[in-house]
């Protein structure tokens, strides 16, 4: 299902594999357990699955979108977590693809949670998707470096990311690019 969403947008080539790789990375640097972890897998590959009913003209759009396109490109997360809830299975995960848009102050979306009313998974994947959205050449903007996208991450920590998991990310992300730890992505 998460190739469906690469295929119609040319423009996330990768990125469904890169927040898994992130989302994971995290959960290792906070030690959650194999069910948290296999939940938080399974949320970060289908995270955009409700990118498919929104239309080409938007998705494929290769500008900023208005704010009208803006606002057809936020009813992904919903969509896609209505869809998830026919399947028994994935009712677990339903709440990491719903609000992994919503912002540590709780000016998100769709359901405007802040702080610790989101869940977990969601605030984990919040994080996964911006940094590798900012380390991602658009077609409107050319991506970060890493280093710039993680001092962005830092500067947002306790509006739009938990800081706690800002840390986790950055720590995480700093010991897989030393020498002593495993290669980088």
């Amino acid at each position: 299902m998460a190739d469906i969403i690469e295929i119609r947008d040319p423009y996330a080539g990768g990125h469904t594999r890169r927040v898994h790789d992130y989302c994971l990375m995290i959960a290792d640097q906070l030690e959650l357990n194999k069910m948290e972890s296999d939940q938080l897998r399974l949320a970060a590959i289908l995270h955009d699955i409700g990118k498919v009913g929104i239309s080409d003209q938007v998705l494929l759009k290769p500008g900023r979108l208005t704010p009208k396109e803006f606002k057809a490109i936020e009813v992904h997360s919903v969509c896609g977590s209505n869809k998830l809830k026919r399947i028994k299975m994935l009712q677990g995960i339903i709440p990491g693809i719903r609000n992994h848009h919503e912002r540590f102050d709780g000016r998100g979306y769709p359901d405007r949670l802040m702080e610790r009313k989101i869940p977990l998974m969601a605030r984990i994947i919040c994080i996964a998707d911006a940094f590798d959205a900012m380390t991602t050449d658009r077609p409107y903007r050319k991506g970060l470096q890493f280093d710039e996208a993680i001092s962005e991450l830092e500067k947002c920590a306790g509006t739009q990311f938990d800081p706690q998991l800002v840390r986790a990310f950055v720590d995480a992300w700093r010991k897989k690019q030393s020498p002593s730890g495993p290669p980088g992505f």
